[in-house]
C-alpha cells in the first residue's frame, strides 16, 4: 500500500493542504489501490495562517520510516505566520534532512518530493533541489523566487516545474493541478482523469 506524508508548520496555507486529502480520498472510493495521507508535526495542533488548526495524525518523535512513504508534501504558509520559522526548528526537517545525506539513498531515488508554493523554499532548506529545475512563488517582487537564485537550484519561473521526482508551484492556485499530477505519477493517467470526472472537473 502506497502512502503519502505531510508536514505541517505553524501558519501553513490550508489550501495547500486540502487538494491532497480530497483527491487522494476520491482515489480510495474509486479505485481499488488505496493510497493513504498522512499529516505529521512536530506538535498538536497546529495553527495554520487563518487561524484553522490541524490535530496532525503522527506527532515526530526521534525517527520515522520514510521508505513507507511514496511521496512526501510540503505545503507552503506565510511568513508572517511563523512558517518558516517552524520549519526551520522541526525536528522531523532535521530528521529528514540527515537522512537525505546517506550516499546510495534509495529512498531519494524512489520518493516524490513536493513543494506548493512557499513549501518549494523548504525543500531547497533540505538540500533537494540541488541541480534540479525548481519554482515557488513568483509575486511579491520575487522576494521568493529570488532565493532559487541564490542557491544550486535551477530557478525555473513556471506555474508547475517537474524534474524527475521532484514537484514544485508556484502558489496556491496551483495546488489542486500538483495534487492531480502526483496522483497520475502514484497510479495512472486514466485513474487521475476518472477522479477528476468523478470529483466534478472538466476533462
Amino acid at each position: 500500500m502506497k502512502k503519502i506524508l505531510i508536514p505541517l508548520f505553524k501558519g501553513v496555507e490550508i489550501l495547500e493542504v486540502s487538494p491532497f486529502i480530497d483527491v487522494f480520498g476520491w482515489n480510495n472510493i474509486l479505485n481499488k489501490e488505496t493510497i493513504l495521507v498522512h499529516t505529521i508535526a512536530d506538535f498538536s495542533p497546529i495553527e495554520c495562517c487563518w487561524n484553522l488548526k490541524i490535530i496532525p495524525e503522527i506527532i515526530f518523535k526521534n525517527s520515522i520510516d520514510l521508505n513507507e512513504y511514496s511521496a512526501i508534501v510540503f505545503p507552503g504558509g506565510f511568513g508572517s505566520k511563523g512558517f518558516f520559522k517552524s520549519a526551520k526548528s522541526s525536528d522531523f526537517c532535521k530528521y529528514l534532512k540527515n537522512y537525505a545525506t546517506i550516499e546510495n539513498n534509495i529512498f531519494l531515488q524512489e520518493t516524490f518530493f513536493v513543494g506548493v508554493c512557499t513549501g518549494s523554499l523548504i525543500l531547497l532548506e533540505l538540500g533537494l533541489l540541488k541541480n534540479k529545475r525548481a519554482t515557488t512563488y513568483l509575486r511579491e517582487n520575487g522576494r521568493y523566487f529570488n532565493q532559487l537564485f541564490e542557491s544550486d537550484a535551477i530557478p525555473t519561473k513556471e506555474e508547475i516545474v517537474i524534474d524527475g521526482r521532484i514537484i514544485t508551484s508556484s502558489g496556491p492556485s496551483t495546488a489542486l493541478k500538483t495534487a492531480f499530477y502526483l496522483l497520475e505519477s502514484l497510479t495512472n493517467k486514466e485513474n487521475a482523469l476518472l477522479v477528476k470526472k468523478e470529483m466534478g472537473f472538466d476533462i
